[in-house]
């Protein structure tokens, strides 16, 4: 098996335990970040899994207790970033491959709508959930900015742009570009686009 067979199968086996472990515990997800460019983008190499997760307080125990035995994890590290609606790391044991879980701020409008939009598609045999193109998009625009300028971002968006221009809802991306102050990054991203 090549290398980059052995990676993906790695991915595949990550995501697919990750998926089933937060469904079981009804838990609503979408997939997000470098992991979900393959699904609307260009196939690239990512060190993780982003996943965006909308929890309670009283679901983190039991999710917590469903992978205990399999990941890394650590739990109170876990506990905080649920209140707190930050971001905790688990490891699959199997694979040896990270997933960045990131708890929904449910403050934030830009947050929840994009959380609302999820698309539910069919990969490998299985329905899962991830951001949609338009959505990945916008939050690759953000964490360009955030990051002072991000080649690989703009990269990602023009792959997205490529392979989804006939169906991309572009007045709200216009919204959400004019809403969250981010028209200098997608100015960028569209001089590249047509230049």
């Amino acid at each position: 098996m090549s290398e980059n067979q052995n990676e993906k199968n790695i991915f595949l086996e990550t995501l697919e335990w990750i998926c089933n472990k937060l469904e079981s515990a009804n838990i609503p997800y979408m997939i997000t970040g470098g992991s979900a460019i393959g699904f609307w983008g260009h196939i690239r190499t990512t060190m993780d899994i982003d996943i965006l997760i909308q929890i309670s307080g009283e679901q983190i125990d039991y999710f917590l207790e469903s992978i205990r035995d399999e990941a890394y994890v650590d739990i109170e590290e876990a506990k905080r970033a649920v209140l707190g609606k930050g971001m905790f790391n688990v490891i699959l044991n199997k694979t040896c491959f990270k997933i960045d879980i990131i708890t929904l701020n449910e403050k934030d409008a830009y947050e929840i709508q994009k959380f609302k939009n999820k698309v539910k598609i069919d990969f490998q045999n299985k329905e899962i959930f991830v951001i949609s193109p338009e959505d990945l998009i916008i939050s690759k625009l953000l964490w360009s900015k955030s990051a002072g300028g991000s080649e690989r971002q703009l990269k990602d968006c023009e792959s997205i742009y490529r392979l989804n221009c006939e169906s991309l809802d572009f007045d709200y991306i216009t919204r959400w570009v004019e809403a969250l102050n981010i028209g200098e990054e997608f100015n960028k991203l569209a001089l590249e686009k047509n230049g």
